[in-house]
């Protein structure tokens, strides 16, 4: 019988790598199980997604600031705590999780979990390139399952690292529960959210990898064409002083609008016309799937991974290649203003249910549980 379950994390911080955890973690236990979140920073904006932590979960923040600093009181904890699985997220929390298990020498269930393409989302060049590569071949294959959260990702990691082990498997995220309906229908106010407007939601964090910066290029051509277009793009980031420049020097204030933030960007669906991910890669975008489920149309680029999947080669929703700015703005108009694609409501549900937490639940207790 599954009895206690870690999760460790690096933090709180309000990406969807944590939001998915939260999920895992908040559903074992409503089911009865024992779970501890296990982080090495909640301070100040990395505890961003605190509320959204069930209270029955025990956090245990380590403060030790940077992940590498977790090593040795993750192993005191193996030690002192008798877990029957420890699930680690995204790849330097990962060799750390298993480099402590190892130093600790417990037979703890190891699961870890890849979030990201590694070809696009590693920038790292050289020896420290070398040093990664040889730390992921060292300690992945002590893990029962690497679980990816998409095929793309898959397929990515096992070119990137050469890796050989048959330890790799796919499982999506789970996006979509119980709550989604009700979050959707919470109440927003904007001053673009008028009759007269078309408006056009983003959500992410104001990163490279989301390339917002290519979506508000993309955006000024479609206002020029149709000046009724408003572009809302709900996150936080390093990249606002950039984006806030580059919309002052598109002369696009009056029209594009960075609210920050928000816990709960799924009530904007409603209230849009259309739902575009910009991004140059991802791992598995679960805003794109829930908006997918919320049946506002959707734009995406191609980028590696998870668009495709999600939007099943086109058939639910318009892909455009990453950094294309013409296709991007042809793309948003059509969907706006021309025929957007048709599909079955049937077949669109039927698709979703993969990404619904109680298949993924499942999946995870498979793994977690391999003889029940």
């Amino acid at each position: 019988m599954l009895n206690k379950i870690m999760f460790f994390l690096p933090s709180l911080g309000g990406g969807g790598a944590e939001r998915t955890v939260i999920q895992l973690a908040n559903n074992l236990v409503q089911q009865g199980r024992k779970v501890d979140v296990v982080v090495c920073d909640i301070s100040g904006v990395k505890g961003k997604l605190l509320p959204e932590v069930d209270p029955q979960i025990q956090l245990i923040d380590l403060n030790c600031g940077r992940v590498a600093n977790a090593i040795f009181p993750l192993k005191k904890l193996l030690q002192a705590v008798d877990y029957d699985v420890l699930v680690a997220t995204q790849t330097h929390t990962n060799i750390i999780a298993a480099l402590a298990r190892r130093l600790a020498k417990s037979q703890v269930r190891l699961i870890l979990r890849e979030v990201s393409t590694p070809s696009k989302n590693l920038k790292l060049q050289g020896l420290a390139k070398w040093l990664l590569k040889t730390l992921v071949k060292m300690t992945y294959p002590t893990a029962s399952q690497v679980v990816c959260v998409s095929n793309g990702v898959l397929d990515d990691f096992r070119e990137y690292y050469a890796y050989s082990k048959n330890n790799l498997v796919t499982i999506y995220n789970p996006v979509i529960d119980e709550t989604y309906a009700e979050k959707l229908q919470v109440a927003v106010e904007h001053r673009f959210f008028q009759p007269e407007h078309k408006v056009i939601l983003a959500v992410g964090r104001l990163t490279e990898a989301k390339n917002f910066g290519f979506l508000i290029r993309s955006f000024h051509a479609l206002y020029q064409q149709h000046p009724k277009t408003r572009l809302i793009i709900l996150g936080e980031g390093e990249l606002r002083g950039e984006l806030e420049q580059l919309i002052h020097d598109l002369s696009l204030s009056v029209v594009v609008d960075l609210p920050g933030f928000d816990p709960n960007p799924y009530a904007y669906f409603k209230y849009a016309e259309l739902f575009v991910l910009s991004s140059n890669w991802e791992g598995l975008p679960g805003v794109l799937i829930q908006a997918l489920a919320s049946k506002i149309k959707v734009v995406s680029t191609n980028c590696p991974s998870g668009p495709k999947e999600i939007l099943a080669d086109a058939k639910f929703g318009l892909l455009v290649e990453c950094n294309d700015q013409a296709g991007m703005t042809a793309a948003m108009q059509q969907a706006i203003f021309g025929e957007y694609v048709t599909y079955d409501d049937t077949e669109l549900a039927a698709h979703c249910l993969q990404f619904h937490k109680r298949t993924v639940q499942q999946r995870y207790l498979q793994l977690m549980e391999p003889s029940a």
